[in-house]
């Protein structure tokens, strides 16, 4: 029983539940040439409709990934974003309070053909006791740059909860966001 834990749990984190499907995107324009497209402030709410895990900007960089903290990280409304590429495998993030820095963070990406940025980080959140009393989330989001110098993120969230096992259920709910560049 042992051994069958620990390949679900291998299987589980290694399989690409929350992957993005292959579709065409020609408002997509990052190449390794302009990068630096991406360098500059954004607000932290999406100027677009959607979003339901997945709200705010900080929810993409720096989600709360513990599961006994039910209370936001941050005064949303107050909340500014800059970034700046370092790299081509890495993204500078820096999260401001009313002018105060709360988070200055480096994250790993990856530039696919398809003009995304791709965060390679997995967001694994545990809630409660998978299964008998809760589930796991996984989060994997992606960037671009508009035609008006707009980030857009899309975002996938995949989620299985459950009670006593008997009853549980998975989805994977997909976000397009775009943030203006302030």
């Amino acid at each position: 029983m042992k051994n069958i834990c620990y390949y679900f749990t291998f299987i589980v984190l290694t399989t690409s539940c929350a992957g993005f499907r292959n579709v065409e995107h020609t408002n997509a324009i990052l190449n390794k040439n302009n990068l630096d497209l991406l360098d500059g402030t954004y607000g932290n709410f999406s100027i677009s409709n959607g979003g339901g895990y997945v709200r705010t900007f900080t929810d993409v960089v720096d989600r709360n990934t513990n599961m006994f903290v039910f209370r936001n990280k941050y005064n949303e409304r107050d909340v500014k974003l800059q970034l700046k590429m370092i790299s081509q495998k890495k993204l500078n993030v820096k999260i401001y309070k009313v002018g105060k820095l709360m988070l200055d963070k480096d994250l790993k990406v990856k530039l696919k053909d398809d003009g995304f940025l791709y965060l390679k980080e997995k967001r694994f959140m545990l809630q409660g006791i998978p299964l008998a009393f809760g589930g796991w989330n996984i989060q994997k989001s992606r960037f671009t740059v508009d035609e008006k110098n707009n980030l857009q993120i899309q975002s996938n969230y995949f989620f299985c909860n459950g009670f006593m096992i008997v009853m549980s259920d998975w989805k994977t709910s997909r976000y397009t966001l775009n943030f203006e560049k302030l």
